[in-house]
């Protein structure tokens, strides 16, 4: 054999006895030492996003309309759409009156307008068609 090639064999045998050696520690992953961080970096817990509004209690005043669904009705508030659930009979278009209530909403309708307002109760009805 020639001299470069057994230079050459000696260094690579040098540098996979070196990769080897250490791949053999104890068995586990390498600890990092005190001195040096380690490789990545922990986490930082991401900022919390402002989800949609829960529920919450409210009482409106306003005309009750149909809502662009059979069998909807909405009553319109500053321009806020409410969709009046499980109102009662009394609740009809064209009448007028004071709802209290709990939003829901995330809940799913098949009427597709306004935030679903389940009525707990309803006051001063007035008007509406006779």
């Amino acid at each position: 054999m020639s001299r470069t090639v057994v230079v050459v064999l000696a260094l690579v045998t040098a540098v996979l006895t070196g990769l080897l050696t250490g791949c053999g520690g104890g068995g586990g992953p390498e600890e990092p030492s005190p001195s040096r961080p380690p490789a990545t970096t922990p986490q930082q817990p991401e900022p919390s996003k402002p989800g949609p509004p829960g529920p919450s209690e409210v009482t409106v005043r306003g005309t009750v309309q149909r809502g662009v669904e059979p069998n909807c009705l909405v009553l319109t508030v500053e321009g806020r759409q409410y969709l009046l659930l499980e109102a009662g009979g009394q609740v009809r278009p064209g009448v007028e009156a004071t709802v209290h209530g709990t939003t829901r909403p995330n809940l799913a309708t098949t009427c597709m307008q306004g935030t679903p307002l389940v009525v707990d109760r309803v006051e001063d009805v007035e008007g509406g068609p006779s």
